[in-house]
């Protein structure tokens, strides 16, 4: 997700436990996340450097007593061709999905909105919507492809623009994504859509970072905690 990467780069390019065990994954006491994306999943905007992949990593670790590895693969400024192409032609990345426990996914963002445009045209993004998700369904597809298993949460969209005065017909074109992705989301067995937009809708300068896109710290605990609880 993160629409203005370019302009508001992270300055905490945060990684969690590079290491893998050495005998394969999901063992007893071990779990193994691999995040894939763009710049939420690389925590832009959290001072802590946590972001939702390290939230979630920590809520798991508490709740299951096991030990949590991530492989945080996530790229600020990616959209859907980018992972697509990383998909098709990294045996590296490939190789971690088909060992992971646990997969997740956010993606989109940067897709459907400008790079640093102030005036977000909810006309605009709309037709964007289609291509980004074609992109999309081939992701899922290889996903399911590497590893049908593993349970896949991809982060829906939030609008951080919900406060400007055409707030609410951005609003209906961030539900129409979300509609579309998790439609294609069923295509993966253990496909699971992680809705995020309520978690901003009531407090919206109260999570979002200052570039008034990505989340702050309390906005990314939010979504971990969020994602760490379906998976109880």
């Amino acid at each position: 997700m993160g629409t203005r990467d370019i302009l508001y780069p992270s300055q905490k390019q945060w990684e969690v436990h590079k290491e893998v065990p050495q005998q394969g994954l999901g063992g007893k006491n071990k779990l193994q996340i691999v995040a894939l994306g763009d710049s939420l999943t690389r925590g832009t905007g959290d001072e802590s450097g946590l972001g939702y992949v390290g939230n979630m990593q920590a809520g798991l670790a508490e709740k299951n007593k096991r030990q949590v590895f991530v492989l945080n693969h996530g790229v600020i400024g990616y959209k859907t061709a980018n992972l697509l192409a990383d998909l098709q032609s990294k045996e590296d990345i490939r190789r971690s999905i088909r060992q992971a426990d646990i997969v997740t996914l956010s993606i989109g963002g940067n897709d459907l909105f400008n790079v640093g445009a102030e005036d977000v045209r909810p006309d605009v993004i709309r037709k964007r919507i289609p291509e980004a998700a074609s992109h999309y369904e081939k992701i899922i597809r290889i996903l399911k492809q590497l590893n049908p298993n593993a349970p896949l949460l991809y982060v829906g969209l939030y609008n951080a623009f919900a406060d400007l005065p055409n707030g609410t017909e951005s609003s209906v074109v961030v539900r129409e994504w979300n509609g579309r992705v998790a439609e294609i989301l069923s295509l993966h067995p253990k496909g699971v859509f992680i809705p995020t937009d309520d978690l901003f809708h009531l407090g919206l300068a109260k999570y979002l970072s200052s570039d008034h896109f990505h989340p702050n710290q309390a906005g990314y605990k939010r979504i971990g905690q969020r994602m760490a609880g379906v998976l109880e």
